[in-house]
């Protein structure tokens, strides 16, 4: 009778847990596709993992507008950052075999890595690549590989011209770079290139077998997404830029369902399937917070923030939370995993939008509580962004009434032109063609432009918006006081890339 007892309530409870699962998973479903229409995008996928299952997955919108494509669980999203989990597990892996020690100094295996100064040249360690404490700035450097011809080794030796803005291991500071540096530690140590290491130890055996470590894979594979960005309402394709050079940082490209198979493996410390791709040892390693972020004082349930290696890492509503968020130009994803509830989601678009984030969130107040009616992610996501988006427009606005208060006229076009170079960067050219300047950064063939005469010796322009979202930016003309060209300075308003890192002087 005990026996019947007991197993009558184990098959209630089970019934109520799925019933429960069923209903939380039918709202977030109902959710999902009213923050696709509200943020306006063009498509997205999600994926919910339990354990080592997929409990649910869909695609919502257009992987392209033009053709009507539909996105499904299968299309193919750049995942961008969501990279770096791999390349620090690939690290970590190489630990376990004894072939690498994390306290290694990079310049023992890169003796082209060159750092601001040759304390921090001589003492970051393989460690330090993985956990952005470098003493940079956050995204510090981008704009030497991204779209350049620069190779891995020219961008390692060059970064010693970068200034730092905290003291070695002191802050945060978000750096591509040292990804990049560590993948080529992985090159260095196991002979054959970070692509290839990546798909032997993980793509493969993990039956990831839609995913891509490069662009150039693209032209072999069918249902991709499109990369959009939304001005003026509406949506601008972009062309998918090559990211080979920063790799290990970034360029995989993936599915959810695909990427699901990744977060079970790591909901699962390390062993799936019956097989070990790395320790429990590892995974405590590599996510353990090894720099941390302030917490704001109105961060409800949130009491610390950290980088670990590889991966994010934070408490919300008193469980560990763990991921990685990605951005790519016209897609953003982000991945998140619960290792105590085995919990994992991983949400992929195709345009630049703040959405991401706002359903992680409100999935995680579903499925960790049962917060069906909580707090409204998206919608204040949503609040936030057109907010920065109206300020934003308000700086345009007032710029643009500044236009001609020094000075209508400009020097002769002839006396702008020439080449230019900065000792980190190479060079810009500037031209004269049909009565306009013409100026292109050598080293990146998609950032060329016209100039337009804004004010005295100062130049507005915009990048081929087929294959950039920046918007419009400024180059202006320093002169000496004989009133010879001497300098260019360029930027361009965005959180991503510093042109103002750059020094560039005319050659004589």
């Amino acid at each position: 009778m005990t026996k019947i007892i007991l197993i009558t309530l184990l098959a209630i409870c089970s019934s109520f847990t799925f019933a429960q699962t069923k209903e939380q998973l039918n709202h977030l479903d109902n959710y999902y596709e009213k923050a696709l229409k509200e943020w306006n995008i063009p498509g997205m996928a999600i994926a919910i993992v339990k354990n080592d299952s997929i409990i649910f997955s869909k695609g919502y919108g257009y992987a392209n507008l033009e053709e009507k494509t539909k996105v499904d669980s299968n299309t193919l999203f750049a995942i961008a950052s969501n990279s770096k989990a791999f390349t620090a597990t690939a690290l970590a892996q190489l630990v376990e075999q004894k072939k690498i020690k994390w306290t290694d100094k990079v310049v023992d295996y890169l003796p082209y890595f060159k750092m601001y100064d040759e304390y921090t040249t001589q003492h970051t360690t393989i460690e330090d690549l993985l956990c952005h404490r470098s003493g940079l700035k956050t995204f510090s450097g981008d704009l030497l590989w991204y779209g350049t011809t620069k190779t891995a080794k020219e961008i390692l030796s060059v970064q010693q011209h970068l200034t730092p803005t905290s003291e070695f291991r002191t802050k945060f500071g978000y750096s591509n770079l040292a990804y990049l540096a560590a993948g080529k530690v992985i090159e260095k140590v196991t002979n054959t290139t970070w692509s290839n290491y990546v798909s032997a130890h993980f793509l493969k055996p993990l039956k990831m077998n839609r995913t891509l470590t490069s662009t150039s894979q693209l032209k072999n594979t069918k249902n991709t997404a499109t990369p959009y960005f939304i001005e003026n309402e509406k949506a601008i394709e972009l062309k998918w830029v090559n990211w080979d050079n920063i790799a290990p940082a970034g360029a995989l490209i993936s599915s959810v369902n695909d990427y699901a198979k990744w977060l079970s493996l790591n909901i699962n410390k390390g062993t799936l399937n019956g097989e070990t791709y790395y320790t429990k040892n590892s995974y405590t390693k590599l996510t353990t917070p090894h720099i941390n972020f302030r917490v704001g004082e109105n961060t409800e349930n949130v009491h610390f923030k950290s980088y670990a290696l590889g991966w994010n890492t934070q408490d919300y509503q008193g469980y560990q939370i763990i991921g990685h968020g990605g951005g790519y130009d016209g897609m953003i994803s982000k991945s998140t995993f619960i290792p105590e509830k085995g919990l994992g989601i991983i949400v992929l678009t195709n345009s630049l939008n703040w959405v991401p984030g706002a359903l992680v969130n409100k999935s995680l107040d579903v499925l960790l509580a049962n917060k069906l009616e909580a707090n409204d992610w998206s919608e204040n996501y949503l609040g936030y962004y057109k907010k920065n988006d109206s300020t934003n427009t308000a700086k345009q606005l007032k710029n643009e009434k500044l236009r001609y208060k020094l000075q209508k006229k400009h020097k002769d076009l002839k006396e702008y032109t020439g080449v230019y170079t900065d000792k980190m960067y190479g060079t810009v050219t500037i031209i004269e063609k049909d009565d306009t300047l013409n100026f292109s950064m050598d080293n990146t063939p998609i950032f060329k432009a016209n100039l337009k005469h804004w004010n005295h010796h100062i130049f507005t322009f915009r990048f081929d918006t087929n294959l950039s979202s920046l918007p419009e930016g400024k180059l202006w003309f320093d002169l000496d006081k004989n009133g010879k060209v001497t300098k260019l300075h360029i930027d361009v308003p965005n959180p991503d890339f510093y042109f103002y890192e750059f020094d560039f002087i005319k050659n004589k």
